[in-house]
């Protein structure tokens, strides 16, 4: 939601709020981006390599457990992989870190950050100091998971009845540091109000648990993971009917095990299986009536969603983003000298990893698979030398720094021969693109339909983030023509709706209340109906959406702002205050519903409490930059 902007109310400018108002589109976009339908998605595909019966939708997912039983050595090895340790509820992560430091705190940007274990609750704190040393807000919220294994750091999970947000504080193992989180630079702070949905944790979580099954990104409260870290069936698909096949046999020739063995698939699927979590790019988009937990190993990850890619996957500094190594990879010479027969494991083993007195040796072993007729160059007392011990990725893939998250590293992975050397960059922010993000991979598995539909999202996505206004036009009537031929796909007129908001609120608001006609619960669409229906001043609608968007999220401390406003427009004055007082516990540094809840006090006749307001407004305003 939308913070609001000047002095509102009937005695206020709402109209100035259009301005600002165009940043709730960046605030809820990943929402748009990676929420699907709802409609039921095709059942009982059958991947164009196999014809393993696990991708069937009969087929049920049992837990890692079930598989240890018969895969012992397996399942030990596994344990030390990071992808085995990748989401932990808080008291049960392998401690990696500093809690004295974390209690010291940090600050940035006039904000406070501290750390604190009491007993066995985690919390983590924010806030802001005045000229006379009181505190001018404080905020403390409890920690629910860790995500991470923290081989580059770690950050943390408020759980919040059946919704995730993410802390504003991460943990960074290279630098031992407590610090901002990745996407939480300064000037755009999202605090704990950040959400997390099946976008982030398909990929950082086992399997989620969703209730009730037509919602999106809302999770069962008692148990939201029915796996908490990444298992052996995000690679082997469920394990369901293999179990019952070997608990049920004998000794019997078995020719089809009826799970998906990922070193027998064709290397495109073997790709699929590791990019559909190591592929991020720059936007990912959901097919039609599609959610993340659809996609099966064996199947095409173009079936579930397409991935868009920028024209480098490194800025003009050589540093790359932080989840771009199979971007990387794809344009090494070493990859394209395969004739794409390189692929991630082709040097990772996913069942283990080697120890650091093992790592030399057991990546060189792996070069040398291909290299074995031209060894290394360099006289051998050289390259014996100190760091690189006779290293080739020592050489050939040195840690660079990545462009879009701070204190972290990564493998070069286009393998060149003569590596840059990069420094950390000063804005952590994603390089612009003056070119449309393209499909990444080969699009001839793509019906020109669903290309075309990804295409106008993925660039609507790009306009925004860009502020590029010829790009949001071409997005828009690429879309137009997808609804014209598929009227029923509600994500394309939502995002035609978003489109509208800029210039044409009241078109915008029909293109709102249709798809909630068929989805009453979008998030996206509330929020934004809210903003109509404030700047518009129909304010008993507004109070309704209003009222609706609450209900499902009642931890936006923004959306109290226009609620708190339209409320006391529509005489109920009490109502108000309860609204905006709510809305700054939330998000104490909401400035406008600080000068709307001051407005309120003093007509209340409650004076004192109104001037405080007012200091606060001033003091932490002066602090933000935005007196």
């Amino acid at each position: 939601m939308t913070k609001q902007n000047g002095e509102s109310g009937p005695a206020g400018t709402r109209e100035q709020a259009v301005v600002v108002s165009l940043l709730a589109v960046v605030v809820v976009l990943v929402v748009v981006l990676v929420s699907s339908s709802r409609e039921d998605p095709k059942t009982g595909e059958q991947s164009e390599d196999s014809s393993h019966r696990n991708l069937s939708r009969s087929a049920q997912y049992v837990g890692s457990q079930a598989c240890r039983r018969c895969h012992r050595e397996i399942a030990a090895g596994y344990d030390g992989h990071p992808m085995a340790h990748t989401l932990s509820r808080i008291n049960d992560a392998q401690p990696i870190e500093d809690f004295a430091t974390g209690l010291e705190g940090f600050t940035v940007g006039n904000r406070s950050y501290r750390v604190e274990r009491q007993g066995k609750l985690v919390v983590h704190f924010e806030s802001m100091i005045g000229d006379d040393t009181r505190p001018l807000y404080e905020q403390g919220e409890s920690i629910s998971f860790a995500i991470g294994a923290g081989a580059k750091g770690r950050s943390f999970l408020l759980q919040r009845k059946g919704l995730f947000f993410e802390s504003p504080i991460t943990w960074y193992t290279r630098k031992k540091v407590w610090d901002l989180s990745p996407g939480y630079p300064p000037g755009l702070h999202y605090r704990f109000s950040r959400r997390v949905g099946d976008d982030c944790l398909a990929c950082h979580a086992g399997r989620v648990a969703v209730e009730p099954e037509a919602t999106v990104d809302r999770y069962v409260v008692d148990q939201p993971f029915l796996e908490e870290s990444i298992g052996c069936e995000r690679c082997h698909g469920p394990g369901s009917e293999h179990v019952a096949l070997y608990g049920s046999t004998d000794g019997m020739d078995i020719t089809d095990s009826r799970i998906v063995n990922p070193a027998k698939l064709s290397a495109t699927r073997q790709e699929d299986v590791c990019n559909q979590c190591h592929l991020e790019g720059r936007v990912r988009i959901l097919g039609p009536g599609r959610r993340f937990a659809d996609f099966r190993p064996g199947q095409s990850l173009s079936k579930t969603w397409t991935v868009f890619v920028g024209r480098a996957p490194v800025d003009a500094q050589q540093r790359p983003l932080f989840t771009s190594h199979v971007e990387q990879m794809h344009a090494s010479h070493c990859y394209l000298e395969s004739g794409g027969k390189l692929g991630c494991i082709s040097c990772h083993d996913p069942h283990r990893v080697p120890t650091a007195s093992q790592r030399e040796v057991f990546y060189r072993e792996r070069c040398q698979r291909c290299h074995s007729d031209r060894g290394c160059s360099l006289p051998e007392p050289q390259r014996r030398k100190s760091p690189a011990a006779d290293s080739c990725i020592a050489c050939h893939m040195p840690r660079v720094h990545s462009s879009d998250v701070a204190h972290t590293v990564q493998a070069d992975h286009r393998i060149l021969r003569q590596p840059p050397t990069t420094r950390a960059a000063d804005g952590l922010v994603h390089e612009m693109d003056d070119q449309p993000w393209q499909i990444f991979g080969r699009t001839g598995e793509l019906p020109l339909s669903i290309m075309r539909r990804a295409e106008g999202i993925a660039w609507f996505k790009q306009a925004v983030t860009t502020q590029d206004a010829r790009l949001l036009e071409t997005a828009r009537l690429r879309l137009t023509e997808v609804l014209e031929q598929v009227p029923d796909d509600i994500d394309v007129r939502r995002v035609l709706g978003l489109i509208a908001f800029r210039q044409d609120p009241p078109t915008a608001r029909k293109i709102f209340e249709t798809v909630l006609g068929q989805r009453p619960d979008d998030e996206v669409c509330l929020s934004h109906l809210v903003l109509i229906c404030y700047l518009t001043r129909d304010d008993r609608a507004g109070v309704g959406y209003a009222r609706r968007l609450l209900t499902l999220n009642p931890f936006d401390g923004e959306a109290h702002g226009p609620y708190a406003d339209m409320l006391e427009a529509a005489g109920d004055l009490g109502g108000a205050i309860e609204a905006a007082e709510q809305g700054i516990r939330l998000d104490p540094t909401v400035l406008d519903l600080r000068r709307s809840l001051a407005r309120f006090y003093h007509k209340a006749g409650r004076d004192k409490a109104a001037r405080e307001q007012e200091r606060l407004v001033e003091e932490i305003g002066k602090r933000l930059g935005k007196q």
